[in-house]
């Protein structure tokens, strides 16, 4: 059951890892790289026949956030990176990260990791829908992963390296 489906959560933002997929990890792999960071429960996950990371499902009852994480690739992929490579090339070689940009340009598989808040009952309410929440997680597991698949991290938000 995704995380949209479940009343108890509330998506907030979406973080990319872009990589070779050649380096696309088993479950096991990307499950180790994220318990490492934290205790996360794990209520669901999906992998190809040959055990490779097909989609995981964490949540954490420490601050209230839950992360979906989806394996993508094909096509669809390979023509997001030359329109965020674009969007992101200004930047990039203003701020020094001309590196992070040639291996975004070589990616050709994608995790797409959507952060949900925890709807508790302090945060039911309309106007905590622009509040700003904890992005740790959100930001640990992304880095794990980019680490794990010698990616790099995307906020397409604010189309900004992570």
């Amino acid at each position: 059951m995704s995380l949209f489906d479940d009343p108890n959560y509330r998506w907030r933002d979406t973080f990319l890892v872009l990589f070779d997929d050649e380096q696309r990890p088993t479950i096991e792999l990307a499950l180790s790289a994220i318990q490492q960071i934290g205790k996360f429960n794990v209520r669901n996950s999906s992998e190809s026949e040959s055990r490779l990371i097909e989609s995981i499902t964490i949540t954490s009852s420490v601050d209230l956030v839950g992360l979906e994480i989806l394996y993508v690739a094909g096509d669809e992929v390979v023509e997001e990176i030359e329109a965020l490579v674009m969007e992101l090339a200004e930047d990039a070689m203003l701020l020094g990260n001309e590196d992070s940009l040639t291996q975004l340009s070589a990616a050709n598989a994608r995790f797409d990791i959507l952060h949900f808040e925890k709807i508790t009952e302090n945060s039911n309410g309309p106007s905590d829908d622009d509040e700003l929440m904890d992005p740790g997680s959100l930001l640990a597991v992304t880095a794990a992963l980019a680490d794990l698949v010698s990616g790099v991290a995307v906020d397409p938000s604010s189309a900004s390296f992570v």
